[in-house]
């Protein structure tokens, strides 16, 4: 009998990852083909699409070949990829223009617009997300006053889960857990809002047709298997949002429990099972049906990279390893600090800071330095606040009766058991790190083979897969006495953050004004 696969495709930020898994969910193969941004002005971020479906194409064909499997042995594909990415294409899947991702800030007056209108808040409310340059909106209504004739001809708008599927399929589809990136989808109810598209300026016959993530919307198409190696007729699902499923993946699998992400972009996901409206943070779908995620999005969990680049040049001039992976030294140094760093709180804004402050001018902050500062507290006082980040997050959502019965940890900071052990004693809970059988992380991957298994029949349900399949939990208990120590500075932390935004601003306006004049 014929071996049963599932192709999972992660497409990132900075990279594309490709695996290959068994029914069982023993993972056979996995390739990653690397490319990068576009940044023609400063607050522009973006790519050609075609590099995407390029690295698509290279690692479904490495991975293939490295688990020694047939095409025709592949019962399934899902993929995820990146929010808020607007990609204009014509009916025959060929962008008109690079996608503006989701570090995309250059729609500043378009947002400005959105705000001022009388319909703003029915915006918000009916998308359950605030208004930011971020969003795909902002970037909609962008592509139409600078570029008329890309949004005048474009047959479809879509997002980079929405373009991946196109590819493959032939058909256009936006998949709920990225259609919150629009204002106008009606997330209670599931469907594009004519009404709000309208004063938008949007028309919905260029929309795609919104589903559910594990729908199977359609199969590899003849010219889609001759760009891959694969053959035609695989089943194809919608596939979603690459944060929910990496959720999933680290075992968020019902209401209550929290992913904590942990990497060069950190933040949370909390599973519900109601629509909360929250401005400061983030809200969409879950993969996993009648869930949803109240989210949150950081980006301070870069600091270390920074730190190791500019401070930590000994080090990582005497070993190479250090360089590529730095919580291994930083990690024993930073045991050195006790709790609180003696006195050092880190604000780590160091490209602004998502939610809950949604500033692009925030910046990072060193506050309390003091000739006894040692490089140990330095790197404690990062690793704090980072976690500190984290928690602002979790405050705003407990003022909406939000509860968290289980903190779930993921990504590179996990590696460290020093900042696993701070966050459990920042948050007060129990930090856990679920793994898989072989010692490997759960993820973006996992979450896929999931839900595709499921959509296909290989699996009865999503939920029980993942869990079965992350056997093996670390966990670290809170010290009461360091959440004592570290609610206190919180509070500071959390003060000065709100102090320093006009500041931030100021500073900001400073900068350019002087920029533009050199």
């Amino acid at each position: 009998m014929a071996q049963r696969t599932i192709l999972t495709i992660d497409v990132g930020t900075s990279s594309t990852k490709t695996a290959v898994w068994r029914a069982d969910g023993t993972l056979l193969a996995e390739a990653t083909a690397p490319y990068a941004l576009n940044r023609p002005q400063p607050l522009w971020a973006e790519i050609d699409p075609d590099l995407w479906w390029q690295a698509v194409c290279d690692t479904v064909r490495q991975v293939v070949r490295q688990a020694g499997i047939r095409p025709e042995e592949i019962a399934g594909i899902g993929i995820d990829a990146i929010s808020w990415t607007l990609i204009p294409v014509d009916a025959a899947i060929n962008p008109l223009a690079p996608a503006m991702i989701w570090l995309d800030r250059r729609a500043g007056e378009e947002t400005a617009w959105l705000k001022s209108l009388p319909e703003a808040e029915r915006f918000i409310n009916l998308s359950a997300n605030p208004l930011d340059e971020a969003y795909i909106t902002p970037k909609l209504v962008w592509l139409r006053q600078h570029r008329p004739e890309i949004f005048d001809g474009a047959y479809k708008f879509l997002e980079a889960t929405g373009f991946i599927t196109a590819r493959f399929t032939g058909e256009f589809i936006c998949d709920f857990t990225q259609a919150y990136g629009y204002h106008f989808f009606d997330i209670q109810n599931e469907r594009w809002d004519e009404a709000v598209a309208a004063t938008i300026g949007v028309s919905l016959e260029k929309m795609p047709r919104l589903c559910p993530p594990t729908e199977i919307v359609g199969t590899v198409t003849a010219q889609a298997a001759a760009d891959t190696g694969l053959c035609a007729g695989i089943p194809v699902i919608a596939g979603c949002l690459d944060a929910v499923v990496g959720a999933l993946g680290s075992g968020v699998t019902r209401p209550g429990q929290t992913n904590e992400q942990g990497g060069q972009a950190g933040g949370l996901g909390i599973s519900l099972d109601r629509v909360v409206v929250e401005p400061r943070l983030i809200f969409s779908h879950h993969v996993v049906p009648g869930q949803y995620i109240l989210a949150a999005g950081t980006v301070g969990g870069g600091s270390l990279g920074w730190f190791r680049d500019q401070l930590g040049l000994v080090e990582t001039a005497v070993s190479p390893l250090i360089q590529q992976n730095p919580f291994v030294l930083f990690s024993q140094q930073a045991s050195q600090s006790p709790p609180g760093a003696n006195g050092l709180i880190f604000l780590p804004y160091m490209a602004g800071e998502r939610t809950p402050l949604w500033s692009s001018v925030a910046r990072g902050v060193f506050f309390g330095l003091s000739y006894s500062t040692t490089r140990a507290d330095m790197l404690r006082a990062i690793m704090e606040g980072c976690a500190f980040a984290v928690y602002d997050n979790l405050q705003v959502a407990a003022e909406h009766g939000v509860t968290v019965d289980e903190y779930l940890g993921a990504g590179g900071a996990t590696q460290s058991a020093v900042w696993c052990q701070i966050k459990a004693d920042v948050y007060g809970r129990p930090f856990v790190v679920a793994q898989r059988a072989d010692g490997g992380e759960g993820g973006h991957g996992l979450g896929l083979f999931a839900m595709t298994a499921h959509a296909v029949g290989l699996v009865d349900d999503i939920g029980n897969t993942v869990n079965a399949l992350l056997p093996q939990r670390r966990i670290y208990e809170p010290s009461p006495t360091n959440h004592a120590h570290y609610q206190e500075l919180f509070q500071v932390y959390r003060s000065v953050s709100r102090k320093l935004l006009d500041d931030f601003a100021d500073l900001n306006r400073i900068q350019r004004k002087y920029q533009k004049d050199s």
